[in-house]
């Protein structure tokens, strides 16, 4: 009866999945998949437009060709993404050369920021590249300058006289 007993025993414990035979070690180790490293968030370029001003933080004017006659012009961007306080670059080209690069902060999750050119670069083209503080290259903009259209009775090939004004010569009384 103990052999039947045991026999028994020894069926269900087999029949329901218990190994008595010990597992050998990995000859790889595991991967460890409980923590998983968090990426930094990257910079994004929400809006970016070219303006002749920036007013209440939003831009105004907005397009891609300006005349020569404004004294300015704007890049204005809008960043986000930003978890700690970092910089971007506002990289001014005309043409194929770089003429000036603007470093600006970006202090929060979403941030409004702009730089300007002085109009005095020329006719032609030109383009604002947006440069995170790593090098990658955000976005784009592109510009034109042209020249201010002439007055219309110029443009008739009428004459338009010029008054000039002579000095004035200071008279002295003398006492």
């Amino acid at each position: 009866m103990f052999k039947k007993t045991l026999l028994v025993l020894l069926s269900v414990l087999v029949l329901s999945g218990v190994c008595f035979a010990q597992e050998e070690p990995a000859e790889e180790p595991m991967e460890d998949t409980t923590a998983v490293a968090a990426e930094e968030p990257e910079l994004v370029l929400e809006d970016i437009a070219i303006c002749s001003a920036v007013e209440n933080k939003q831009p105004v004017g907005a397009g891609t060709v300006f005349t020569d006659d404004l004294d300015k012009i704007y890049c204005f961007t809008r960043i986000g993404g930003a978890q700690d306080t970092t910089s971007v670059n506002h990289v001014w080209y005309f043409g194929d050369k770089e003429i000036v690069k603007v470093n600006l902060a970006v202090r929060s999750v979403s941030w409004r920021t702009w730089s300007s050119k002085m109009v005095n670069m020329g006719l032609g083209k030109g383009h604002v590249e947006i440069v995170s503080e790593d090098g990658d290259i955000l976005g784009k903009a592109e510009f034109e300058i042209k020249a201010a259209p002439e007055e219309e009775a110029e443009e008739a090939g009428e004459v338009i006289e010029e008054e000039t004004e002579e000095p004035m010569e200071e008279e002295a009384e003398e006492e």
